[in-house]
């Protein structure tokens, strides 16, 4: 099976369309496929990461006809038997363009705002569900809702330590790219909470690197790295997460890690409020209404409060069991098997 996924990143656009199409090209890769990216050279691309993984990376143009450039890059027609997109500016009009490349299209999406020409959709949040999809995609496209299907690394469906163990560790990610300044303003807050360790992830190119290092410098079980290849391990040993309602929400909730969620973009937000809602985690609103004393009084609770972070550890358990990855590659390969018996 060839696979060709179509997903970008950037210090606009961050990281996470580009880090879960990796998750599922590892999935994929060890059921025998050959996966090839192909991603526009923006600003803060992952080209680099995706090819040290081992794949093929087609490079596109920043800006220009992307199906131009990748006629011109790709062997020719039908060389790949799939092709997965996972672009916000992608829609019905490119994927049927796009099956002069492949026989199936797959596209992976989170806002149900447009329609889809694919025979697989997938759509990991809360929120999803096949009633928000059944008008924008054809009729015989199977539609994979919800975080039964949140593609996640195995990584991180290992145990974690002990609240007794964990004592008072806090584990601060907004992400690859913060723009919305909330790593510094979490360490801010958490500057004036007492006997707190704090490993802070913060991400490439955050503007505000140095003044997260001043404030990390001399403080005793403080650490500061920008990225890091242990995060399972690191979200194992932590007794609290602050980050914001990306794709690690559904990795904090298969470890049973308790997390402060804060959006740092209009998409997160609906998700982040029904999952509050239903007591998933504790959510404290978008990046622009959250101030350092709201984050340091939630911070504290929380450290202070053992039950509720067992409840939101036992629900996020129950909610996303780490198996959605390897589910999503199974419709790959019966979609495959069912398409060889119609040729008998």
């Amino acid at each position: 099976m060839k696979v060709l996924i179509r997903a970008d990143a950037g210090s606009l656009l961050g990281i996470g369309h580009v880090m879960r199409c990796l998750t599922l090209a590892r999935q994929l890769t060890s059921r025998g496929a050959t996966v090839a990216f192909a991603c526009r050279e923006l600003p803060g691309h992952q080209l680099a990461r995706i090819a040290a993984a081992g794949h093929q990376v087609f490079a596109l143009p920043a800006q220009g006809d992307e199906l131009a450039a990748l006629a011109a890059l790709l062997p020719g027609p039908a060389c790949f038997d799939w092709i997965i997109v996972d672009h916000y500016g992608l829609d019905a009009r490119w994927e049927a363009a796009a099956r002069q490349w492949a026989r199936w299209v797959m596209a992976i999406d989170d806002l149900a705002d447009r329609p889809h020409a694919c025979d697989l959709l997938l759509d990991q949040n809360y929120t999803a569900s096949v009633a928000a999809y059944r008008a924008l995609v054809p009729e015989a496209c199977q539609i994979l809702a919800g975080p039964r299907y949140a593609l996640l690394g195995e990584a991180f469906r290992q145990p974690r330590a002990t609240d007794a163990e964990l004592s008072r560790r806090v584990l601060v990610s907004f992400g690859g790219f913060d723009q919305a300044g909330m790593t510094l303003k979490t360490l801010q807050a958490l500057d004036g909470i007492g006997d707190v360790q704090v490993q802070c992830i913060a991400g490439q190119a955050t503007p505000d690197f140095a003044a997260l290092q001043a404030l990390v410098a001399g403080r005793p079980g403080w650490e500061l790295q920008v990225f890091v290849h242990d995060l399972p391990e690191r979200m194992a040993n932590a007794a609290l997460f602050v980050g914001a309602g990306g794709g690690t929400t559904w990795e904090r909730a298969a470890m049973g890690l308790p997390s402060l969620c804060v959006s740092v973009a209009d998409n997160q937000v609906g998700n982040a409020e029904a999952l509050a809602r239903d007591g998933f985690h504790l959510y404290l609103g978008p990046a622009g209404q959250v101030t350092r004393d709201s984050l340091r009084q939630a911070i504290a609770g929380l450290l202070d409060d053992v039950v509720l972070r067992q409840q939101f550890a036992a629900r996020g358990q129950g909610l996303v069991d780490g198996l959605g990855t390897q589910r999503v590659g199974c419709h790959f390969e019966r979609l495959l098997k069912d398409s060889q018996h119609e040729q008998f």
